[in-house]
């Protein structure tokens, strides 16, 4: 298997879903005023995700399953003890990666005048409560876990386990097209790629990331005007970073990684970054997080 034509693919992929999926936000955004109110932000915000994953997965879909793929022949069942272990984790690594994000944002503004947006925050602010659960705990998580767990870690598993979680959390991280989302949803993508490439079970992915968006989006935007549920989001928050750092500190050495066996790792990062398909994903994504920056 030619790790460089493999990857390729996989990126030239992604390429054409972004491209289509932008694609088809601004014209049934522009074609929706006919018929609805897309000022609504909760409105437009699942509009936004219906024609993006109605046009742009579908090809993205036969573009992938025509690359080659592995399925994990024996999947391996988590315990209820490390499912909440990797519950915490996930929370805690997180806030880890929001708060690196925001320091960064602070330092950028600092330094050069220029802020960086953050959707999430704008998003939170004024959207319908249900509007956003459907959207961020169901839509989201489902179709972001197939297409940067399932669909690509099935790819790329043959060159190294450790090659799978660092691709998949950084590509999902570039995903999100700025640097207030970027650190915490690679951190969350590494862990997530960790968990499902362990097991071969993608449903543990999708209920880890519906909680981290449940917490994120809808705890959060319930609490906004009440202070003891801030409150007790913070409190949340911080004892699920110190839990964090613990358990690192705990099961550092517990954490194994499996070999491929379509090739070495040694150069894999090479024949990743020299592949034509991944320097347009990459280029888009630049383009994505410039985009995301307002003077």
């Amino acid at each position: 298997m030619d790790a460089k034509k493999q990857f390729s693919r996989i990126g030239w992929a992604y390429v054409i879903f972004l491209v289509l999926a932008e694609v088809a936000v601004v014209f049934f955004g522009v074609a929706g005023l006919w018929f609805i109110d897309t000022s609504n932000t909760g409105i437009y915000l699942l509009l936004s995700q219906l024609a993006m994953y109605g046009c742009g997965f579908p090809v993205f879909y036969i573009l992938m399953r025509r690359i080659p793929s592995w399925t994990k022949v024996q999947p391996e069942k988590m315990s209820m003890g490390k499912f909440f272990l990797c519950l915490i984790v996930s929370f805690g690594f997180s806030y880890i990666g929001s708060i690196m994000g925001q320091l960064l944002a602070d330092l950028v503004k600092q330094v050069t005048g220029t802020e960086m947006l953050n959707p999430v925050l704008d998003i939170i602010s004024d959207i319908n409560p249900w509007m956003l659960a459907v959207s961020t705990v169901l839509i989201a998580p489902v179709m972001e876990e197939l297409m940067f767990r399932k669909m690509l870690i099935d790819r790329i598993i043959p060159f190294g386990q450790k090659t799978a979680v660092l691709v998949s959390g950084i590509s999902f991280g570039l995903f999100h097209g700025n640097f207030s989302q970027f650190f915490y949803a690679c951190m969350l993508g590494m862990i997530f790629a960790y968990i499902y490439s362990s097991t071969g079970k993608i449903r543990y992915s999708i209920i880890l990331h519906m909680c981290i968006n449940f917490v994120g989006g809808m705890v959060s935007l319930l609490s906004m005007d009440k202070p003891m549920m801030l409150k007790l989001l913070t409190i949340w928050m911080l004892g699920c970073i110190i839990a964090t750092v613990v358990l690192a500190c705990v099961y550092k050495n517990e954490f194994s990684f499996f070999s491929g066996w379509a090739g070495i790792e040694y150069g894999i990062v090479k024949k990743i970054l020299t592949a034509p398909g991944v320097i347009g994903f990459l280029i888009l994504c630049l383009l994505m997080f410039a985009v995301n920056f307002h003077v």
